[in-house]
């Protein structure tokens, strides 16, 4: 069971809480120092009425991290951890910095869990818009965070990766979740990962070994990141990837359109993956 990722690290009160609560539909869990725990589920914040103390957040955290902070800093100081499972859990404390940057994270107060989940059949409604008899299109998926854009991502891979050369950049170990080196998501027959790779230098690595038709990557929008991609599109290989935005933002308006063919755009208006439109040459060629 899924939930066992996450909750393992729990104390007993809590995960039985949790599972009275219901996971289903449950997108995050949030646990801050000195108050109760809060759950999001179908969009809506909810308390937990069980209380965690600081030190209760600390245990939690000491297991997350096997027991050993200092060799998870690295990861830490990015604002991040991974669970088993592509769980990512967002971290909040005290912040050392030198040289104006972040060198270590200590006195943890808080952590925001999403919730992974492998959704078979999640990109179906988009199938048909990203690809055309047999050529892959260029696509960036833009949404608000929390609204599905790993979970259509891991999908996509999963179809097209059962005729195609695919390969992923799994930064954070989210779209295949890898574990010692095997995917614990399908992600397709023929799909390879690198995994806790920099995108951009994922991207650049694998375009010069692996032959990719399509390199599957998350969340991009640095510069390097940017140019990364414009090589492996250069190179005559495709990309999907995604973005933070909103549907009602005009965020296309800032997607590189020498670059992106398909850019679908993604709100949890009736839950988490719902298509609010399909975009392509500036048109909209779907809408919800």
């Amino acid at each position: 069971m899924y939930i066992n990722a996450f909750t393992q690290h729990f104390p007993v009160n809590l995960t039985e809480t949790l599972l009275i609560m219901g996971t289903k539909d449950m997108q995050e869990i949030r646990l801050c120092a000195g108050r109760n725990a809060a759950v999001i589920k179908s969009g809506r914040l909810m308390d937990t009425g069980v209380y965690i103390s600081k030190e209760a957040l600390d245990k939690i955290i000491a297991s997350m991290c096997r027991g050993s902070m200092y060799a998870m800093q690295t990861s830490l100081v990015q604002g991040f951890l991974t669970l088993s499972g592509g769980h990512r859990v967002g971290v909040c404390g005290r912040c050392v910095t030198e040289n104006g940057r972040v060198t270590h994270l200590t006195d943890i107060s808080s952590i925001c869990i999403r919730v992974a989940k492998e959704v078979k059949g999640a990109a179906n409604e988009v199938m048909e818009y990203l690809e055309c008899n047999g050529r892959l299109y260029n696509t960036l998926i833009i949404s608000p965070p929390g609204c599905g854009k790993t979970t259509l991502l891991r999908d996509i891979a999963r179809r097209i990766g059962e005729n195609h050369k695919v390969c992923i950049a799994d930064e954070r170990s989210e779209i295949a979740a890898c574990k010692k080196g095997i995917p614990s998501y399908d992600v397709g027959k023929y799909t390879c990962v690198m995994d806790c790779v920099p995108k951009a230098e994922g991207i650049l690595m694998m375009l010069r070994t692996m032959a990719p038709e399509v390199i599957i990557t998350d969340e991009t929008g640095s510069r390097s990141e940017g140019d990364a991609i414009r090589s492996l599109v250069n190179c005559g290989a495709k990309i999907i990837t995604t973005a933070h935005g909103y549907s009602d933002g005009g965020s296309e308006k800032y997607a590189d359109k020498d670059i992106f063919e398909r850019i679908i755009i993604l709100s949890g208006r009736n839950g988490p993956g719902t298509v609010e439109k399909i975009i392509t040459d500036g048109r909209v060629i779907r809408r919800a």
